[in-house]
C-alpha cells in the first residue's frame, strides 16, 4: 500500500505542476503571432491588383498602443458621395499569422465588390503590444471608431467578418455595436466557436480549463445582443473548432434580426479548419455575394 501510495502521490504531483506550467504558457499555445517590422501594403502587388486605392492605416487604442492595417479600396470615395461607393468590411482573421497571410479572403471580398479595413491586433504583424483577450478588444473598439469617426461611415455600411479567432473578435464588435448602435450591415463568422473553454476544453479534456483559462471569449454569451443580419459558415470535417461548437453559437443568435433578416447558417461538406480559402471558397464567397448584394439594393 505504501508504495501505491506514493505512485499515487507521485502522480497527483506530476499532475498539478503540468496544469500549472500550462496554465503559465496558455497564451503562447493560444495565440501565434508573426512579427514584421515594415508590412505596406504597396509591396502587395496581388493585393494592390484588386484595391488600387489601397492604404496603410494605423489605429490608436486606449491602452496608448498603436494597431496597424490596411485600408483596402478599390477606388477613394467623392467626397460629396451620399454614400460610400461600396460596403466596408472589418476583417478579423484568426490566431496565427498576421494580416499578409490573408490575401485570398481579400480577394474573396473584392469579389464581391466591398472594400476592407484589415487589422492586426497587439502583437501581430508590425502593431505594437501583446495580444490577450483585452487587447484584441481595444484593437477591435479603436478599429470601429476609426471607421465610423475618422473614415466617415455609418456602421450600417460596414460589416464585421472574422474567422476562427477573429470570428470571436467580429462577435465582440457586433455586439458591442449593436449596444450603442446604430448596428453594422452584418455580422459574418467564419469556423468559429461558441466559446474558448468549449474549444480548450475538447483538446485539453484533461485540464480543468475553466478553472485556468484567462481568455475566455464567451461569444455565445456575446452574440445574444447582435441584432444585426448574422451568417455563419463551418466545415462539416473541422477537427480543431468542431462544427458542434460552431452551431451552438449559431443557436444562441436571434432568429431574425432587427429588420426581420432571418439568420443564415451554412455547413460545408469536405472543409476542415485549414482549407476555407480553397474548398471553403464557393460557400464563402457566395454568402459575401449576398451580403453586398442586399447592401447594394437598399442603397
Amino acid at each position: 500500500m505504501s508504495v501505491l501510495r506514493r505512485l499515487l502521490r507521485i502522480s497527483v504531483v506530476t499532475y498539478t505542476m503540468v496544469v500549472i506550467v500550462l496554465g503559465f504558457v496558455q497564451r503562447q499555445l493560444l495565440y501565434h503571432p508573426l512579427k514584421a517590422t515594415n508590412l505596406a501594403v504597396a509591396q502587395f502587388p496581388d493585393i494592390m491588383q484588386s484595391f488600387p486605392a489601397a492604404t496603410d492605416v494605423s489605429i490608436r487604442c486606449t491602452d496608448g498602443v498603436t494597431i496597424r492595417g490596411w485600408l483596402l479600396r478599390k477606388t477613394l470615395a467623392a467626397d460629396d458621395a451620399p454614400v460610400p461607393p461600396r460596403p466596408l468590411i472589418l476583417f478579423l482573421h484568426g490566431n496565427g499569422g498576421n494580416r499578409a497571410g490573408r490575401v485570398t479572403w481579400y480577394q474573396m471580398i473584392a469579389e464581391a465588390d466591398a472594400d476592407v479595413l484589415a487589422i492586426d491586433y497587439h502583437g501581430y504583424g508590425d502593431s505594437e503590444g501583446s495580444i490577450s483577450q483585452e487587447t484584441l478588444e481595444r484593437g477591435c473598439d479603436a478599429s470601429m471608431k476609426f471607421i465610423t469617426e475618422d473614415l466617415g461611415y455609418h456602421p450600417g455600411d460596414v460589416m464585421v467578418m472574422g474567422t476562427s479567432l477573429g470570428g470571436a473578435a467580429a462577435v465582440y464588435t457586433a455586439a458591442n455595436q449593436c449596444r450603442t448602435g446604430p448596428s453594422p450591415g452584418a455580422l459574418l463568422t467564419v469556423a468559429t466557436f461558441s466559446s474558448m473553454v468549449d474549444v480548450a476544453s475538447s483538446i485539453y479534456w484533461w485540464v480543468p480549463v475553466r478553472m485556468v483559462l484567462l481568455d475566455r471569449y464567451p461569444s455565445d454569451q456575446q452574440i445574444t445582443a447582435v441584432d444585426c443580419p448574422v451568417v455563419s459558415l463551418h466545415g462539416e470535417d473541422d477537427a480543431l473548432v468542431h462544427m458542434k461548437f460552431g452551431r451552438r453559437l449559431f443557436d444562441a443568435t436571434a432568429d431574425k434580426a432587427a429588420d426581420g433578416t432571418p439568420k443564415v447558417w451554412v455547413s460545408m461538406p469536405g472543409v476542415t479548419h485549414n482549407n476555407l480559402t480553397t474548398d471553403g471558397r464557393p460557400f464563402i464567397q457566395d454568402q459575401l455575394n449576398r451580403l453586398t448584394h442586399r447592401w447594394r439594393q437598399q442603397q
